[in-house]
């Protein structure tokens, strides 16, 4: 009898192990960012809609790009370049789409999308070709994207269609209490990037690619076409970002430092996320969590009375301080396994 008893226990026990062992960081980064909404939600007088749009619309941007660096991280490389991206396909949507109908302006940003996936899918083929590492070729394609940003439009300008706007805002002014158009854009890129990741083949082998380089390529993977692959994703999803900033201004910004910024948020916003900078290991949705709590913390920090230099010095810190416990347990796994 006790034979039979303890049996289906340890087996329940087992797979509550593996269940957190593979989604403990996820759901604990999502459990955050819901204790500190309740917290910001606390401190003013008034938590409704309108707030709720705020957050989820000027999150878009770096939650794109975030995705995007996470998919490119998981292969076992990493893209500096995805705030020039962001930047550069902005100033050319700008430029593009001022003045036209609501129809144009999406096929312009179809356009623009397909067309920064190609650029980066290059980028991608000539680190695996040239065995150049990656942090060396993306850091001249931030230069790059960002110089041609600047030449295409030297200054703040340009703008987008109305719907365009309500597409990524909820509002065709960029300002309202509608939430719904904002997060049902980002459950679409979600739900694709995670399913394509985690169910199809070439997701699977951008996992395969990041854990063991030589091991995937001896089980057949095509390593070379999982690096091209992974940063054109990175592309695509940083010309969604520069979509969802000018729907947010409607207007162009080619300025350097916001690339540069937004750059290294997306790198923090992974490690939160769970993403091993080693490659191969990470979720998705963890990732999209994690760059709403990385611009979010931001608005608490101020809303509980820093002023936006401490606030810096503290999200720093803070970002530290994730990065060592990601580390500390990164390695505590690979001692196990």
């Amino acid at each position: 009898m006790t034979t039979v008893t303890t049996r289906p226990q340890e087996e329940r026990k087992t797979k509550f192990q593996v269940w957190r062992s593979r989604h403990g960081w996820t759901a604990g980064v999502w459990l955050l960012l819901i204790v500190l909404v309740a917290w910001y939600a606390a401190l003013l007088p008034k938590f409704g809609a309108f707030q709720i749009n705020s957050i989820l619309k000027n999150s878009l941007p770096l939650v794109f790009l975030a995705i995007g660096q996470g998919v490119v991280v998981i292969a076992g490389g990493i893209d500096l370049g995805v705030g020039s991206m962001m930047v550069l396909a902005n100033s050319v949507a700008a430029l593009l789409m001022e003045g036209q109908p609501f129809a144009m302006t999406l096929l312009i940003g179809v356009g623009i999308i397909l067309g920064l996936a190609a650029m980066n899918a290059v980028v991608g083929w000539i680190v695996s070709v040239s065995g150049v590492p990656d942090i060396v070729v993306t850091l001249a394609t931030l230069f790059i994207y960002g110089g041609l940003a600047l030449l295409i439009l030297p200054g703040p300008g340009g703008g987008t269609s109305e719907g365009m706007r309500w597409m990524f805002t909820g509002s065709t002014s960029g300002v309202g209490t509608n939430f719904w158009p904002p997060m049902i854009v980002l459950l679409l890129v979600t739900v694709g990037v995670a399913w394509f990741m985690r169910r199809t083949r070439p997701g699977l082998s951008l996992y395969a690619s990041g854990s063991d380089l030589n091991a995937a390529y001896l089980s057949g993977v095509n390593t070379k076409k999982s690096k091209v692959l992974s940063y054109a994703i990175s592309g695509g999803l940083a010309g969604m970002a520069g979509l969802a900033v000018l729907a947010l201004t409607n207007v162009g910004d080619p300025r350097f430092a916001l690339a540069g910024q937004k750059t290294l948020e997306s790198v923090a916003a992974i490690v939160l996320g769970g993403i091993a900078l080693t490659g191969g290991v990470g979720s998705i949705v963890g990732v999209v969590a994690a760059g709403i709590i990385v611009f979010f913390l931001d608005l608490l920090l101020v809303a509980i009375g820093l002023d936006s230099n401490t606030s810096q010095v503290v999200q720093g810190v803070l970002i530290v301080v994730v990065m060592m416990v990601a580390g500390l347990l990164e390695v505590r796994r690979r001692r196990l396994e």
